[in-house]
């Protein structure tokens, strides 16, 4: 058998990242490139492991720029087989997702199984109850498992996931089952520090003997292992820290259970299958760190930016697409951070690059400074509003509910805070988060 199909994960359509407009068409651009490549190369199936979208309530625009892609792989009869991640997945007085909306609309397969005792039953999918943990492709030799994001619970799960499937293999040699693919929302522990929860590798190791290839999603940092487990990364990139994964995108992987690759490895294990990451279209994101040390005053930190400036920008000519720049400040300074001029900073970057967002991030440590007349509590406290921000968006960090909008959060934060020490009426302060959280959750 002979098969090909493609991997992504994590488009979080509809992110109007950091409230510019055009963010949000750049997500579903790099979402309908996946889809040209899907076009371009005759594949026999897509798979999307999660985070189609980047909040469970989207507006109508969102759905349709999914549609636009979705449908055209439909009319060209190539079936789109996906799970719902995190932030795709409904809220409980709802009941359907957008997700299962698009399953009822014939525009994908939602592989969801039933779970017992926390343990997924592996039926087969049914298109009458839109419901399954699995579904046979390319004439019932290519079987295609699903989990869905499972959060806490994920390493129990994938316990049981993996004494199913055991239990299944004589099933599938009865059936003629000759690839298997498990595609799962979740990550890797340690792949991103900062992400807590994750499975051990330890956890996937039961199911390698079960699958031949394991598409993962979840962490936008991309990576693959010993030739059975693979996780694209982003489409698009969500926050500052991704523009230095600059491999991210998705798979292209062409399948030959004629002719296996041997992989050199303990098990000596034969690999039918060969996957080729792509690289997304995405915008140019540019993050400089702007180390402080060692300079005595403003002038030489905006000589030492605009050298930057001058020197990169020159990549960005008329015509490209206009880059997002953010610049963090790191560092100590030597002098009293009060007086640095961030707007003109963001100012300079304006001038060089032209580009569609920029932002500068005081990050410096200036605790060292002491002026000359040796009263070090004459500080101008100017700049403890950024700091503040910074302190904010770094806990909504830790909850994934929030990560993909921490900019407009912390802004939301730091205005409750404010209302509070204005002894606003607190229904008027409830009233205001309940305004946000309809807008930033749908809630």
């Amino acid at each position: 058998m002979r098969a090909s199909f493609i991997h992504i994960a994590d488009t979080h359509l509809g992110y109007e990242q950091y409230g510019v407009r055009e963010r949000f068409n750049d997500f579903s651009r790099a979402f309908w490139d996946a889809i040209d490549t899907a076009e371009q190369r005759d594949v026999d199936f897509m798979v999307i492991a999660g985070d189609l979208f980047n909040k469970r309530a989207i507006d109508a625009l969102t759905l349709l720029h999914a549609i636009e892609g979705l449908r055209r792989l439909k009319d060209r009869g190539i079936p789109v087989i996906a799970i719902e991640g995190n932030h795709d997945r409904s809220y409980y007085r709802d009941g359907t997702s957008w997700l299962q909306f698009l399953c009822y609309q014939g525009y994908l397969i939602l592989l969801s199984p039933i779970m017992q005792d926390g343990t997924p039953v592996l039926a087969p999918w049914q298109p009458e109850t839109m419901q399954g943990a699995y579904v046979d492709v390319m004439g019932g030799r290519l079987r295609v498992y699903g989990l869905p994001w499972q959060g806490a619970s994920t390493a129990r799960c994938m316990e049981g996931l993996a004494e199913a499937l055991k239990m299944a293999r004589q099933e599938e040699a009865v059936s003629g089952i000759e690839y298997r693919l498990l595609t799962m929302h979740t990550g890797v522990e340690g792949i991103v520090p900062r992400i807590q929860g994750l499975p051990s590798m330890a956890h996937f190791q039961p199911l390698r003997e079960c699958v031949d290839y394991l598409a993962l999603g979840h962490v936008h940092k991309p990576y693959e292992f010993d030739g059975w487990m693979y996780n694209p990364g982003s489409t698009e990139t969500c926050g500052s820290e991704e523009s230095l994964w600059d491999d991210r995108g998705y798979y292209y992987v062409e399948i030959d259970t004629d002719t296996p690759e041997r992989i050199v490895d303990l098990s000596k294990k034969e690999r039918f299958h060969h996957a080729t990451r792509l690289l997304s279209k995405r915008r140019p994101y540019l993050r400089y760190d702007l180390h402080v040390d060692g300079l005595g005053e403003p002038d030489a930190l905006y000589a030492r930016l605009e050298e930057y400036c001058r020197r990169e920008s020159v990549s960005y000519r008329d015509g490209d697409a206009r880059p997002l720049v953010q610049v963090h400040l790191v560092g100590i300074l030597g002098f009293d951070g009060g007086v640095l001029d961030i707007a003109r900073m963001e100012e300079m970057v304006r001038t060089y690059f032209q580009p569609l967002y920029v932002r500068v991030d005081n990050n410096t440590n200036d605790q060292d400074y002491v002026p000359d007349d040796g009263d070090i509590d004459g500080r101008d406290r100017s700049v403890w509003h950024e700091l503040e921000r910074q302190i904010f968006e770094e806990l909504l960090a830790r909850d994934n509910r929030y990560l993909p909008a921490k900019e407009q959060w912390g802004a939301v934060l730091a205005q409750l805070k404010s209302d509070a020490l204005q002894k606003m009426l607190p229904e008027a302060i409830a009233q205001y988060l309940r305004d946000k959280r309809r807008e930033l959750l749908g809630i």
